[in-house]
């Protein structure tokens, strides 16, 4: 209680993992919900594949509501290591199946959501056996692979096997859920997950390629490329199951000059089509979706780095022009959250860096000047993580956009090193093609701090280098 009186005349409140949650809920009590804030922020950064359970039920008790969502994030993104810890055993059988029904739960196969299952049973057959049929009935058995299913067949055809597993087989043989019995009852769909798609390659070459990161397999698919010779310092951005080039920095048989084309890749037919050209010719800008909306944004021309943002519907492909940016600046990079864009960093119209997090709130078109990074740079990689962004550029840094605290990320894979590009997928970060001065090297870091890790994971990035874009998809399997 005191450190809340402390806040009252200072605005400052020290957080430790000693203090937090006997803070947080006298916070809460007392409705500090700045206090509050801060406490479930530093839970959030807290957050483990050990520990995301465990928030998860603490944040429910207390209705917790952000802790919560951030909780269940790590949990639905690394359920495959998740089940592995002690937390899983204790988890209530409610939590259980609301993870369970989850299209967002990202699993390799859907072999490993029945596998979870049996765990959670085996750590208490005398009281959990009578959940199985119930709990099993979430396994989307149409996306079951061949050999798991004929295992499960083989086992429940042996005789005399009086093992819980066996048992389990048996009665799931003899009492099989609906969703089992009837495949209308199952969902057409399997679970959603992301794709990563890699536009590079150089400029003076006839066409530039584009591959398919499929995460489940760890594998790379070459996709039709992009057939257009000398463009470059153009953006690329998804928006629904589309990718779109815009704008570029072009050369005919003479002149460099900046473009207002707009180039979308079908991500289902895997096919290019020219789209409707921009209000404003661009290069060097950020590019992001926001629902159905592509958005264009900053940039540089002949003239100079200018302010101008405009954005096209997928429904309708007409280009409307919106508010201007805060600061002009030319080499930003932008992510967007929900219904907010922010463009941070760049080089302003003086060739200066420029150190602010611009933020545009697509709901009432205004903008707003919200931070200012510790470590400025131009041409830096943003991407969104649960709750946050991180930046990477010579440094890597969690920005929290709402309390507005910058956590330095001190991993060696990403001190003093400078990439390509960056994209979260599925819950991990992966950035690619590290800047070695003038050249480049096709490596792919696989960031995440839910386990820990950090390191090179490839070392012959399929995609051509100089990475022009890359940006994840979200995708059913069907």
């Amino acid at each position: 209680f005191q450190a809340l009186l402390d806040f009252t005349r200072t605005a400052q409140v020290l957080i430790g993992q000693e203090n937090v949650t006997s803070l947080l809920e006298t916070a809460d009590f007392f409705q500090f919900d700045r206090v509050k804030l801060l406490c479930e922020k530093f839970l959030e950064r807290e957050l483990h594949v050990s520990n995301c359970l465990g928030l998860m039920t603490y944040s429910q008790q207390f209705a917790f509501t952000e802790l919560y969502v951030s909780a269940m994030n790590v949990a639905l993104t690394h359920w495959g290591d998740v089940i592995c810890q002690e937390e899983f055993k204790a988890l209530p059988k409610e939590m259980l199946m609301q993870l369970l029904k989850s299209d967002e739960l990202f699993v390799s196969r859907e072999d490993v959501v029945f596998d979870s299952i049996v765990i959670w049973i085996m750590e208490d057959p005398a009281t959990r056996e009578e959940e199985f049929l119930d709990l099993v009935g979430e396994v989307r058995v149409t996306f079951l692979s061949l050999s798991f299913l004929d295992i499960l067949v083989k086992r429940s055809r042996r005789a005399g096997e009086t093992d819980i597993f066996s048992r389990l087989i048996k009665k799931l043989d003899s009492c099989p859920p609906p969703s089992w019995q009837n495949p209308k009852l199952c969902p057409y769909a399997g679970r959603s997950y992301d794709t990563l798609y890699v536009l590079g390659g150089k400029h003076d070459k006839e066409q530039q390629e584009l591959f398919l990161f499929q995460p489940k397999t760890g594998t790379w698919q070459a996709c039709s490329p992009l057939q257009r010779r000398n463009l470059t310092q153009y953006a690329v951005a998804a928006v629904g199951s589309f990718l779109f080039v815009t704008g570029g920095y072009f050369r005919d048989e003479f002149v460099w000059y900046s473009v207002d084309w707009v180039l979308s890749y079908n991500c289902l037919d895997n096919c290019w089509l020219e789209g409707p050209a921009m209000k404003k010719s661009r290069n060097s800008h950020c590019a992001v979706g926001v629902g159905l909306y592509l958005y264009v944004l900053g940039g540089s021309t002949e003239e100079g780095v200018m302010a101008a943002v405009e954005r096209m519907a997928l429904v309708e492909p007409e280009w409307e022009s919106m508010s201007p940016m805060a600061q002009p600046v030319e080499r930003g990079d932008a992510v967007s959250v929900g219904t907010r864009i922010y463009v941070v960093c760049g080089l302003d119209e003086n060739g200066h860096v420029y150190d602010g997090v611009q933020r545009l709130n697509t709901e009432t078109d205004s903008w707003d000047v919200i931070s200012f990074s510790p470590l400025p740079r131009y041409d830096l990689c943003i991407t969104f993580l649960n709750g946050a962004l991180y930046t990477v550029g010579g440094g890597a840094f969690r920005f929290d956009v709402e309390t507005d605290e910058w956590t330095q990320v001190n991993e060696e894979c990403l001190t003093q090193k400078f990439f390509m590009g960056c994209s979260t997928v599925n819950g991990q970060i992966y950035l690619l093609g590290q800047r070695k001065g003038n050249s480049a090297l096709p490596t792919v870091v696989l960031f995440d701090p839910y386990i820990d890790v950090c390191q090179v994971i490839d070392n012959k990035l399929p995609c051509p280098l100089p990475i022009r874009g890359c940006v994840s998809v979200r995708r059913f399997d069907t």
